[in-house]
């Protein structure tokens, strides 16, 4: 559910331009989330209404503990954040996780590290 909920999710309020131009026309939302700036907006606004009281029957279907919800939140923000093909910390992630995925020759990176410009994570 959360790689469907990703896909309805991921162009919430999107402005129709680069995050590159976002960013170069300084943007209010350029200038609170610095990079991913339509992905992580589209992210924090739809898990805004998520929480909203209305949508309390559709939370308990979806999580029932604290580590599912975490576990949810995890997914949906990592699934969006994937949509931005043009971030090249994030193409490096991708690359990384996928030869370390399916190639037996290659080194592991530290999966732990974490970007402090993810304003939409947990």
């Amino acid at each position: 559910f959360a790689v469907v909920f990703s896909a309805i999710i991921h162009d919430v309020d999107h402005p129709g331009v680069p995050n590159a131009q976002l960013v170069k026309e300084n943007t209010r939302c350029a200038q609170i989330y610095k990079k991913s700036v339509a992905e992580q907006k589209s992210v924090d606004i739809a898990w805004d209404m998520l929480m909203e009281d209305r949508y309390s029957d559709l939370r308990a279907c979806i999580y029932q503990t604290e580590e599912d919800l975490h576990r949810f939140r995890q997914l949906v923000v990592n699934t969006v954040m994937a949509t931005d093909i043009v971030d090249k910390e994030l193409q490096a992630l991708r690359k990384a996780r996928w030869e370390t995925a399916f190639d037996s020759t290659a080194e592991t990176q530290d999966e732990g590290v974490e970007s402090d410009d993810r304003k939409a994570t947990i």
